[in-house]
């Protein structure tokens, strides 16, 4: 018997301590869901004035204690239409970065080279040779001069002379008789020409053979007398006739056609010809 009551009292014992640990247990998960809440309990209790309608009486702990009101949105006034506009309290959001490594290996990107400017190498500029000029073409003219002899017998004397070709050779030559003998040539050395100074070929044409050459009256005044027309007659006409297509002069005066060089002159109412000297 008295080992059922030892046995009885140890169970009421263990059960007794079971429900106080648990009501401690119970407690202490009260007080601390009291710590977390304190604040929201504690205003509550305010705003409700559960201790002036239970007791009478609001204790200073509680009395004291600022209740947790949302504060009030800020209103800013506008002025001619009054419009409020409600600002919300600002968040401060913390956003924290984090660096994602990329999947792809990153590729250094290496910097574009420029293309270097091509200098253009300056040609060594070689001296330009002259142009050989290709000489002009010349033609071959026989003038008709005269050599006087120790005894004054005047003797035809034809020289050969080179000149450049023209348009107009029987003009060209007939201007280079009425120049003179060229004394720096040794063919020409010693000759002379009766033609009188200032004599000037005014017109030159060929027709049928016969040459129209027309002088100015400078012609018909001979300081050599009668046969020194004869001969200036004869240097012309054998200078004429030198070309293919002349076979005879007829001689002009200012254009006109005169029967005879001056007034006791040689005959020149015709064309004349080698055969008449």
């Amino acid at each position: 018997m008295a080992n059922k009551k030892s046995k009885s009292s140890k169970k009421k014992n263990n059960g007794t301590l079971f429900t106080a640990a648990c009501v401690v247990l119970g407690l202490l998960v009260i007080f601390i869901v009291f710590l977390v809440k304190k604040d929201q309990i504690f205003s509550n209790l305010k705003e409700t004035a559960f201790f002036d309608r239970v007791f009478g009486a609001t204790p200073q702990v509680i009395e004291k204690h600022e209740v947790n009101t949302p504060k009030e949105k800020e209103v800013i006034p506008l002025k001619n239409d009054e419009v409020t506009i409600k600002i919300e309290p600002e968040i401060e959001t913390v956003t924290e970065n984090f660096e994602v490594e990329e999947s792809t290996p990153k590729v250094e990107e290496k910097p574009v080279e420029k293309p270097k400017e091509t200098v253009k190498e300056k040609k060594e500029e070689t001296p330009q040779q002259p142009k050989k000029e290709t000489p002009p073409a010349t033609s071959e003219v026989q003038l008709c001069f005269v050599l006087i002899d120790g005894d004054g017998t005047i003797a035809r004397r034809i020289v050969k002379r080179t000149v450049n070709k023209n348009d107009s050779p029987l003009t060209n030559s007939i201007n280079l008789l009425l120049k003179g003998p060229d004394t720096t040539k040794s063919a020409e050395k010693n000759c002379i020409t009766v033609i009188p100074k200032g004599t000037k070929l005014l017109s030159a044409k060929v027709q049928n053979g016969v040459a129209y050459l027309n002088f100015n009256d400078a012609l018909e005044i001979n300081e050599f007398g009668v046969e020194g027309k004869i001969h200036s007659l004869e240097q012309i006409v054998y200078t004429a006739t030198e070309f293919s297509t002349v076979n005879s002069v007829q001689i002009l005066i200012e254009g006109q056609k005169k029967e005879y060089l001056g007034e006791e002159g040689q005959w020149i109412g015709s064309p004349l010809s080698k055969n008449n000297f």
